[in-house]
């Protein structure tokens, strides 16, 4: 072999050789590049599943007199355990099933259980006097879930009262025109409904509206209820001499309208208050006399209750005393 193909040759070599390192070099590169972007993600996983179980070894006990009878309390309820629950929570359930005074004892018995925070599935906090001093004296914060305000109630998670009660009106004045006569279905013992239930009146009394009756519901037999009133009412005001119900609730609403179809009186328009997925369905049907309901935020509520508890219980500031979604009118239209 001659001297110039000798160098050729181990020049060759030798840029292999180069090249090969190269290679070898970039392939570790590469791998030391997955393996930071593998534990990057990891790194990131662990953290959001760590923000994720900020309630890991705390319970949360839910209360409600309304749970088991009322579709709105019920949908509000589910919404906010499950939200907890998705943050490490353990999330006990009482349904007192109407039992007002049950309430108190329950609250007792989740203090005693140690409880981090105590929530109220609606109902009246002002009934509930006794529960809320047992959990002041044991530093237990006490939530409401659309409940209302009182001594040893940190916040209540709501709609704007005032707004579901002038909307829903104003869509049963858009539907009958001033000056006529309506019924007002209402329960001002339940401090949510009595703030819908007086803005209502107000806007009606505002444009002329007179209101044949005024009559406190019944929780407990929503739907029945309103049923055997409005057709008793219905025999009483013959046809144009009344023009429409206000409901302050989905399920009663419902019981006026079934009464307002089985009495062959369509002619009586209806509105209610939540947005129940039942009342949504009737109203979008074909000349329904059940005209419109405003929805209620329930899962806006919950999760804004969630996100609010669960900064506090983590070491952050308590919310405002009263914590407010916004609603939506809820029409044929919409439905």
């Amino acid at each position: 072999m001659s001297k110039i193909t000798r160098r050729r040759v181990l020049a060759g070599v030798v840029a292999l050789a180069a090249t090969a390192g190269l290679a070898a070099c970039g392939s570790k590169k590469a791998e030391e590049t997955t393996t930071t972007a593998a534990a990057t993600e990891t790194t990131a996983a662990a953290t959001e599943t760590t923000a994720a179980a900020t309630g890991t070894g705390k319970t949360i006990a839910i209360v409600s007199p309304y749970y088991s009878n009322q579709p709105a309390t019920k949908e509000v309820v589910d919404a906010f355990k499950t939200a907890a629950e998705a943050k490490g929570y353990t999330v006990t359930l009482v349904d007192t099933k109407g039992d007002l005074a049950a309430v108190n004892g329950e609250m007792t018995n989740a203090v005693s259980q140690k409880a981090s925070a105590i929530v109220l599935g609606m109902g009246d906090p002002k009934e509930f006097s006794a529960g809320l001093k047992s959990a002041k004296d044991a530093g237990v914060p006490v939530f409401g879930l659309d409940a209302g305000s009182a001594d040893g109630v940190t916040a209540n998670f709501t709609s704007d009262n005032d707004f579901l009660g002038k909307t829903s009106a104003q869509a049963l004045l858009d539907s009958i025109a001033p000056g006529k006569n309506v019924i007002v279905i209402h329960f001002d013992p339940f401090e949510p409904v009595r703030l819908r239930g007086a803005a209502a009146r107000a806007l009606f009394a505002e444009q002329g509206v007179t209101i044949l009756e005024d009559i406190q519901g019944d929780p407990a037999d929503s739907t029945g209820f309103a049923k055997t009133t409005i057709l008793d009412l219905l025999t009483k005001y013959p046809k144009g001499k009344v023009d429409g119900i206000w409901v302050a609730w989905d399920a009663s609403a419902l019981g006026a309208y079934q009464a307002t179809v089985e009495a062959g009186r369509t002619e009586v328009k209806v509105v209610g208050v939540d947005g129940q997925d039942f009342a949504r369905a009737e109203i979008k049907k074909a000349d329904s006399n059940w005209i419109a309901t405003v929805r209620q935020d329930w899962a806006g509520i919950a999760n804004k209750a969630v996100a609010d508890i669960d900064a506090l219980l983590n070491g952050g500031a308590a919310p405002a005393a009263v914590v407010v979604v916004p609603g939506e009118l809820i029409t044929a239209a919409n439905a």
